[in-house]
């Protein structure tokens, strides 16, 4: 599949390039071409050091999300919402929009802070994006243990939106050896998903911790 990560010189889209780049055709996109370029560059270089070739490259975002299947908002809240309104206009409305995007904010500790008059970011980009689904992901999937290419993982992700573009997230999900994909519900469900990150960035905090995520522990019915 063709994937743009929009915020892919961030840690989050960095740590994602890394490790879809191997299995699928990847680009970078930024608000300057020249750090997207120079964010795909280091990339390749770093994946060509473990013995990977890819096809990784780096665009202004508008360039970036063109004839893409997937679309990744790998962005903080402040900027994501002005990022998805500046692409609907070029947006393949075949394209699916994946939000890991958190409003919070910090006041003694991380707060969740959903958009007035959304429950959850997921749903304002959904509303922004109307031509196109969007599911949400990769809330409690550390960046860093993304990027530590020696790093086994053994994470699970929930995913929320609807069913059929839901499945293909999930399924890219599990492109990324040792991510669990987990069904957590429509769309509609993502601000229980969103402020599980703060949640756990004050954990690690507070019990001098990091890069802190979450597994599903359970017995299967049938």
């Amino acid at each position: 599949m063709r994937i743009a990560l929009l915020g892919g010189t961030g840690n989050i889209g960095e740590g994602l390039a890394l490790r879809w780049a191997p299995r699928h055709d990847v680009v970078i996109g930024s608000r300057s071409a020249e750090k997207a370029a120079e964010a795909a560059l280091y990339c390749v270089e770093r994946l060509s050091q473990e013995g990977f070739t890819c096809e990784l490259s780096g665009e202004e975002n508008i360039q970036a999300i063109a004839e893409c299947d997937v679309v990744v908002l790998a962005l903080q809240y402040q900027f994501a919402i002005p990022t998805a309104a500046a692409i609907e206009g070029s947006l393949n409305p075949h394209a699916i929009v994946v939000s890991p995007v958190v409003p919070m904010t910090k006041d003694g500790f991380l707060r969740y802070i959903p958009p007035a008059k959304y429950s959850s970011a997921a749903l304002e980009i959904q509303d922004t994006l109307p031509h196109n689904e969007v599911v949400s992901a990769f809330h409690t999937t550390p960046a860093a243990r993304l990027i530590d290419l020696k790093d086994k993982l053994g994470l699970d992700v929930l995913v929320c939106g609807s069913e059929k573009p839901k499945k293909i997230v999930m399924a890219l999900v599990k492109d990324i050896e040792g991510l669990t994909p987990f069904d957590a519900g429509p769309l509609e469900a993502s601000f229980m998903v969103e402020s599980i990150t703060p949640l756990l960035i004050n954990i690690s905090a507070r019990n001098q911790m990091k890069d802190s995520s979450i597994r599903i522990i359970g017995q299967r019915i049938g």
